[in-house]
């Protein structure tokens, strides 16, 4: 009787144990499961973005370009910040004006550019450059830093291929999160360890078309130079 009771005992810890591990497990899937969700709709919203500045372009036969909001001035918006994204195109009378192409659109909560590793995954060659403007204006305006506010953007030609500076560029998105930075102004922190795989890209193909890439690993891989981009 005492030699089962013990083993009864063993089973029953068992189990508990079981129980809590798989109890653990469930908290931290189902913390990261909006995060999950938010990423697989911004993936769904960014490739329709990118399809939108192709037919933009191909539509009024000018180039076009995604612009990313990030501007650091003192009256910046911080909810755009690196969340929010537009389309603007060459003005055909006057190529030193763009227009608006969209009214922007948001990424879903909680996701954004990711501005360093899109800029190490692409290199010196195919890094995302920057523009200031008025977004949206129905009126064309110029590139004017002293007027305007912060834009990262890639870009397409006015035939739908992807400019040459962005041929096999990398837009890289993932969950990130508003913190105060050394200057006490809101930045965004991707530090969070529980997000560190919860990221996506876009490369920009040379006949206009994009491949999205879904493994963090890969995209890992490419940040830290161990396979060929």
């Amino acid at each position: 009787m005492k030699q089962r009771s013990k083993g009864f005992t063993l089973i029953e810890l068992v189990i508990v144990l079981g129980i809590i591990a798989l109890s653990f497990s469930y908290i931290v899937i189902n913390s990261n499961n909006n995060v999950g969700l938010s990423l697989k709709s911004a993936q769904r919203t960014l490739t329709a973005i990118a399809q939108g500045a192709k037919s933009q372009a191909v539509k009024n036969q000018t180039p076009a370009r995604i612009i990313i909001y990030a501007d650091k001035g003192e009256n910046r918006d911080d909810d755009k910040y690196l969340r929010f994204f537009g389309i603007v195109t060459r003005d055909p009378n006057n190529p030193k004006k763009w227009m608006a192409g969209t009214k922007g659109t948001y990424l879903p909560k909680g996701i954004y550019f990711m501005p360093e590793l899109s800029r190490i995954a692409n290199g010196k060659d195919k890094r995302a450059r920057k523009m200031y403007l008025e977004y949206p204006r129905i009126k064309p305006q110029a590139n004017n830093p002293n007027n305007g506010e912060e834009y990262y953007y890639y870009e397409y030609n006015a035939n739908g291929t992807t400019a040459p500076k962005f041929v096999n560029a990398w837009l890289v998105f993932g969950a990130g999160s508003l913190k105060p930075s050394e200057d006490l102004q809101l930045d965004v922190s991707f530090d969070n360890p529980s997000h560190k795989g919860i990221k996506s890209a876009l490369i920009f193909r040379k006949v206009g078309s994009t491949t999205l890439v879904t493994d963090s690993d890969q995209i890992n891989r490419i940040v830290e130079g161990d396979i060929q981009k």
